[in-house]
């Protein structure tokens, strides 16, 4: 039971660990934080793939060699005959990338096909990176060179296996005892070939005895892919697939697998993490009846009850509605040096330890993390602590976080609370589904969209759609939404997506425009343009068209799955018969908007977008970001959003 509560403990917590602890970068310049610097390995400036290009596909054949004879024979023949058929354009390359700094990049081939391992070797880790998978494609990697995470360009895949992204890999041993089957993520969160996704890693490293002998395995805190939790304590009892070695070991060095396929990785950012034997010992109290309005009251009362504990806490056989303690005792430690503490309270708490006073105010659910400097050995400590309200039970934890948060006091004394409230999820069935709330774009409160619709479509491909300014906002594949935060004590009004969400942009993506550098309106109607009409429910998918008219011109927006299941087409139709001239639409905006050799825009190399109708585009900037802008002029304009 207690070993339970301590792995919830360490879930509950894992995130709080980011607040306490600043991850440093892994500095890109060269190759000198590695040990083996293959040749398979570069550091370079940019990097761009083509997502549909299969790294499997042969490259294209070299140009055929003439001899001298052979060239007068072909001139010749030019002459003869003018219309010489021209060579067909080379094939595109999966890969292409530009000197410089920041990325590192894999292109190993037949003969060089290294891994790459720091030269620092790790524990407890902390890890966060950026990382770009072509199509096809194939890397890990490895925690202390023994435990993979897969990387696969896994796009499309309904249900992963452990061999997809996010994936904790199997071993190949075949002898009772040293099989290990892997396990797979709980749900696919990756993004197209060629687009660069996020990992966040959280990894507590195997425990062994002063003999050696293990005392813990492996385990997985988390792994996030792309924002979304795909692994959660996760324990795993032996090495996985191609470690460095077989055994297993208190530290080892970060892998990167390189003999699979071209991979790309930017932003790493990493902490080791190192846990230390920290215990109480001594413990005395002195039990004040309350109520206990501030620190100064303790000198002012004498305490009703003292006596001895055992374990820290502050719930014992006394009232504890509104009451204050003084616990003393020792802190003890097996060397001298800095040591990141949390102390967490529901009340008010003041530690006096190691020559210095750290103090949380009155509060629910408080937190204060402190590093005091100590001596090895004992170190006195004093912690006053009082609760003046009785509607809400007492609480005081005191934990170990120089690695994952370790708890120093009685179980009793500051419980997990686990996740709150029971989640409120919204599902979708065999009909598209739709829900009206409110939106923080981006996550970001003060960007929240008030007139925004949810729609869920059975293939799993889902959009919100901002009905004031005529625009999908978001979108993202997997599950459907959280509604907790719209429903749950008194709400307030806002969902969010439940898969890996990609956020587009705000503001009117249709627009009159008199001139073409001219800025699109944040709102269709902002400046007398269309008027929202709402929706009518499209019979044969059973999703929303959505309506817009200025007089008697009238508008139609449809969002649906492609034929794959996991992109969406948007066509913008005029349903008059005169179509309209001066109008145009806001397709995309970024940092950074290119085209790719097969007429594909890519955007900040987060998702893409497809011209299927034939029309032209132009990438311009507005307001210090770029922008890609299309007529509509003519024809309905049909694009594809791939992310």
């Amino acid at each position: 039971m207690m070993r339970t509560l301590l792995l919830l403990l360490l879930i509950t917590t894992a995130s709080s660990i980011y607040a306490q602890h600043e991850l440093k970068p892994l500095q890109l310049d060269d190759l000198s934080a590695f040990e083996d610097q293959a040749g398979n390995w570069s550091i370079v400036g940019k990097v761009m793939m083509n997502p549909a290009v299969d790294i499997h596909e042969p490259p294209p054949p070299p140009p055929p060699v003439m001899d001298e004879k052979a060239k007068k024979k072909k001139k010749r023949r030019k002459r003869k005959n003018e219309a010489v058929t021209p060579p067909p354009p080379p094939k595109p390359k999966a890969v292409i990338f530009e000197a410089g700094t920041g990325i590192l990049l894999n292109m190993n081939n037949d003969s060089i096909r290294d891994q790459l391992l720091t030269n620092w070797e790790h524990g407890d880790l902390l890890l966060e990176l950026d990382v770009m998978i072509p199509k096809g494609s194939n890397s890990g990697i490895y925690l202390q060179g023994r435990y993979e995470v897969q990387l696969l360009d896994s796009w499309g895949v309904k249900d992963p296996a452990f061999s997809d992204i996010g994936g904790i890999y199997r071993n190949w041993e075949s002898e009772k005892g040293k099989i290990y089957m892997g396990k797979a993520p709980i749900t696919n969160a990756a993004k197209a070939p060629g687009l660069w996704q996020h990992l966040s890693i959280a990894f507590r490293a195997p425990r062994f005895d002063s003999q050696g002998n293990k005392t813990e395995n492996a385990r997985f805190i988390h792994v996030d892919l792309n924002g979304v939790r795909i692994h959660e304590n996760v324990e795993v009892p032996l090495p996985t697939g191609g470690p460095i070695q077989k055994n297993e070991a208190a530290k080892g060095p970060l892998m990167i697998q390189g003999d699979h396929g071209p991979v790309a990785f930017r932003n790493i950012q990493y902490l080791p993490l190192e846990e230390k034997t920290v215990s109480l010992s001594d413990l005395e109290y002195a039990y004040y009846n309350g109520p206990v309005d501030d620190f100064a009251a303790f000198t002012k009362m004498e305490p009703t009850a003292s006596g001895k504990l055992k374990q820290l806490n502050v719930k014992g056989e006394h009232p504890t509605e509104q009451f204050g303690m003084i616990i003393k005792g020792n802190l003890e430690v097996p060397a001298a040096g800095p040591y990141a503490l949390r102390i967490n309270h529901n009340g008010a708490v003041r530690i006096e330890i190691g020559g210095k006073t750290y103090e949380g105010n009155y509060r629910i659910g408080g937190d204060q993390y402190f590093t005091p400097s100590l001596t090895a050995g004992k170190n006195p400590f004093t912690i006053h602590y009082y609760k003046s309200d009785a509607w809400f039970d007492a609480g005081l934890g005191l934990f170990e976080v120089g690695s994952f948060p370790r708890a120093l006091h009685a179980y009793d004394s500051y419980p997990s609370t686990g996740r709150g409230a029971s989640p409120i999820y919204v599902e979708v069935g065999a009909q598209p589904r739709l829900l009206r709330a409110f939106l923080d774009f981006d996550r970001d409160r003060s960007r929240r969209l008030t007139h925004t619709i949810g729609v869920g479509t059975p293939q799993g491909t889902h959009f919100i759609y901002d009905l004031k300014a005529g625009t999908p906002v978001c979108v993202w594949r997997g599950d459907f939404i959280n509604a907790t935060p719209m429903w749950n004590s008194r709400g307030d009004g806002s969902f969010r997506p439940r898969g890996a969400a990609q956020f587009l942009f705000t503001g009117s993506s249709v627009a009159m425009q008199e001139t073409a550098d001219a800025a699109f309106p944040a709102t269709l109607n902002e400046i007398g343009q269309f008027a929202n009409k709402g929706y009518r429910i499209d019979r044969a998918t059973g999703l929303p068209i959505f309506l817009y008219a200025k007089g008697d011109l009238e508008l139609e927006d449809k969002i649906s799955p492609d034929e794959s299941g996991s992109a969406l087409n948007r066509t913008i139709s005029f349903k008059n018969e005169t179509k309209p001239t001066s109008y145009f639409a806001k397709l995309a905006e970024g940092e950074k908007i290119e085209k790719l050799p097969n007429g594909i825009y890519v955007i900040d190399q987060q998702y893409y977008i497809q011209i299927d109708s034939g029309h032209t585009a132009v990438i311009r900037t507005q307001n210090g970001k770029q922008e890609l802008v299309s007529d509509l002029a003519g024809s309905d304009l049909t694009y594809t959003i791939n992310w």
